[in-house]
């Protein structure tokens, strides 16, 4: 916006104005004895303005901005190939639920798993509420900092801005929603080798364990099976994971 001013020959701030940002709501300035607002439509203005963009003064629309959203090409196939694969797919933003619902519909999401004008408090809270430690949060603007906060896991895609990447435990630079999908299924997969190598290890130590109490373990035999078993366990962990591996391909 700032570029797109001062491209016009209009300055973006003035000195001397006292901007106070609303986090979730917009931005107000108080000037020459009139209060200013821009931002979500419910809140800058009085008069029931729905529009996700208004300008008012002292509660009186002045100008509205209409924004037409494109979702991202492979979001509906993304959406779609996780539900698939049994995860539940929730939107949670801080639009008007009208066009909220209109998103979520384009995606397949159910009605009923797509909250709109929810506020970064109300997304805390909601994460709270489902979050058993089996929550993923995905963010991407200050709104969502604090729900990205309280997820069991989170990550953005917003690495150009600090506030995100400080408080997400990863964050993706493609584009797109596939590195969503193939984080959660390699996320599958490391879980399913260590539980495999817990198995095994305790397979290991119940057998060793017995025949050193039957008096059948001698100091040779245990020198060849714990480098024996611990290669062993490296090497199948390394195939199951190696970079060769489909897990890893596009």
């Amino acid at each position: 916006m700032r570029r797109a001013f001062e491209a016009e020959g209009a300055p973006a701030f003035v000195d001397g104005l006292d901007v106070t940002e609303s986090v979730g709501d917009g931005l107000s300035l108080a000037h020459r004895g009139a209060e200013w607002r821009l931002g979500r439509g419910a809140w800058a203005s009085r008069d029931g303005s729905a529009h996700p963009l208004t300008l008012s003064r002292d509660g009186v629309t002045v100008a509205t901005l209409d924004a037409e959203e494109r979702l991202r090409p492979d979001a509906a196939d993304e959406v779609r190939a996780l539900s698939g694969e049994g995860y539940e797919v929730w939107m949670l933003s801080g639009d008007e639920p009208a066009r909220v619902a209109e998103a979520a519909a384009s995606l397949a999401i159910p009605a009923e798993r797509a909250v709109g004008g929810a506020r970064p408090e109300a997304k805390a809270a909601w994460v709270d509420a489902h979050d058993a430690r089996d929550t993923l949060m995905i963010g991407d603007g200050i709104n969502d900092a604090l729900a990205v906060e309280r997820a069991f896991c989170s990550a953005t895609p917003a690495v150009d801005r600090p506030f995100m990447p400080t408080r997400a435990d990863a964050w993706f630079t493609t584009a797109g929603l596939a590195p969503v999908r193939r984080a959660l299924r390699v996320a599958a997969a490391v879980a399913a080798v260590n539980r495999r190598n817990l198995i095994v290890a305790t397979a290991y130590n119940a057998v060793t364990v017995a025949l050193a109490l039957s008096g059948r373990m001698s100091p040779l035999l245990c020198a060849a099976l714990m480098p024996l078993t611990s290669l062993s366990l490296i090497a199948a962990t390394a195939w199951s994971l190696g970079p060769r591996r489909p897990l890893w391909r596009s």
